[in-house]
């Protein structure tokens, strides 16, 4: 026991010196010029985070905020010589209400405070969407699509090339069912192409049975804000708006002109991971 009481000693001097030596550095850190300037400051640059609306049966996204770390902005600046808010360093925020606590409800929109739009594609198991992928080529554009089963386990190929685009693809069906055991057969097949793992299902129109078999799976379920059953231009121009989801057929008709009219309204399409994203941007 005696032999102990030195080592115990020697670890209590270290442990206060390491206290006591932090303590000196906050103090000194916090009465730097740098430090009161971000003291003062950094209320400009930070932002609250923004909760998920609900309503009824619906949920629109939310935004994470950002907050300043300010002992490492300290250290960024320390090292530049002078204070500039270009080096602040943030931490992010979680909003209260999150979508992703919420796989029950229908994401119908995204954010309206943002001029971003998402187009998405549901693709039967016989269609073939060669035109539709060269136009969005064309256009520099990416898009969702939703796709049946069959036609993702009949077009490896094309789905690869898809993904390397940069589209986003998702499970629509398994051979236009929504039985669990071929929805999860359809949803292995997808990730087994694309190597990631699926977040949305799509329903037209208020539909329990889809809704639950997602909220089951752990996917969020999409009904489209705009939905178009021969690509309307008209029906576009009537109801596009930020946060718009705009659902297609799988054609090529007027597609061009959808896409021009959309950027030159000042809209950003963008695909709907991106536009329900509630992480902030780097």
């Amino acid at each position: 026991m005696r032999k102990l009481y030195p080592i115990f000693l020697s670890f209590l001097l270290v442990y206060f010196s390491f206290y006591y030596t932090n303590k000196v550095i906050d103090i000194v850190r916090s009465k730097d010029k740098i430090m009161l300037q971000i003291k003062k400051e950094k209320s400009k640059y930070e932002q609250k985070a923004q909760s998920a609306q609900i309503i009824d049966n619906k949920i629109v996204p939310g935004k994470n905020g950002k907050k300043v770390n300010e002992i490492k902005s300290f250290s960024k600046m320390k090292q530049y010589g002078k204070y500039n808010d270009s080096l602040y360093v943030f931490d992010e925020v979680e909003p209260d209400i999150s979508i992703d606590s919420y796989y029950d409800k229908y994401i119908e929109k995204g954010r309206n405070d943002e001029n971003k739009v998402a187009i998405v594609f549901h693709i039967d198991r016989f269609d073939n969407i060669e035109d539709v992928i060269e136009i969005l080529k064309n256009n520099n554009t990416k898009a969702t699509f939703f796709m049946d089963g069959l036609f993702i386990e009949n077009n490896s190929n094309s789905i690869k090339n898809m993904k390397n685009s940069g589209h986003e693809l998702e499970l629509l069906n398994y051979n236009g069912s929504y039985d669990k055991m071929y929805f999860e057969k359809g949803l292995h097949s997808l990730f087994n192409i694309t190597k990631e793992e699926p977040r949305y299902c799509y329903a037209e129109y208020d539909n329990k049975k889809v809704l639950e078999l997602c909220n089951s799976l752990g996917l969020h379920t999409i009904i489209p804000s705009i939905n178009t059953n021969n690509n309307s231009f008209n029906i576009i121009k009537n109801k596009l708006d930020s946060g718009s989801i705009i659902s297609l057929k799988n054609s090529s008709i007027n597609l061009n002109t959808i896409i021009n009219y959309i950027k030159q309204r000042g809209y950003k399409l963008v695909t709907l991971n991106e536009l329900l994203l509630e992480d902030i941007e780097k």
